[in-house]
């Protein structure tokens, strides 16, 4: 028997009643995929991107693969409009090459869940977002994000 448990372990392990019932998504979801490729020409800086289609509310993001060139002197962030960088966070992309949720040290991104229009604090999470910054943006960019929904 283990010593310690996670908030989900604590959950199946206490019974689903009350509180600990398990969010949906979290144990026994199905995962989705989602990819996008946007060639980019000069994107000027503050430029915003929208990368796939509106993730469902209630959706919960288990992680992500970012590939791209060599985009010129630029950074990049990864987010949505409530959160622009909810998942990179001013990501050099001067040099070919790919980013995942293992490179990311934003740890509120891995599972966030979606909430929706409205629901948050100043905007709509249910759009992915890559914002350009601090130089124009030239190259492929490729996106893969993995999700579970109930």
């Amino acid at each position: 028997m283990a010593d310690l448990y996670g908030v989900q372990a604590t959950k199946v392990n206490t019974g689903p009643t009350g509180a600990n019932i398990v969010s949906p998504g979290l144990l026994g979801g199905r995962v989705r995929c989602m990819v996008d490729t946007y060639e980019a020409s000069a994107a000027a800086i503050g430029a915003t991107i929208q990368l796939g289609q509106a993730l469902p509310v209630g959706a919960k993001v288990l992680g992500f693969i970012f590939a791209h060139d060599a985009l010129g002197s630029a950074t990049v962030d990864l987010g949505d409009a409530d959160n622009a960088d909810r998942y990179i966070d001013g990501a050099n992309v001067s040099s070919a090459g790919i980013i995942n949720e293992g490179d990311a040290t934003l740890i509120d991104g891995i599972a966030y869940e979606v909430l929706g229009t409205g629901a948050t604090a100043s905007g709509d999470d249910t759009t992915i977002l890559l914002t350009v910054i601090g130089a124009t943006l030239t190259g492929t960019i490729k996106l893969v994000l993995f999700y579970t929904v109930d």
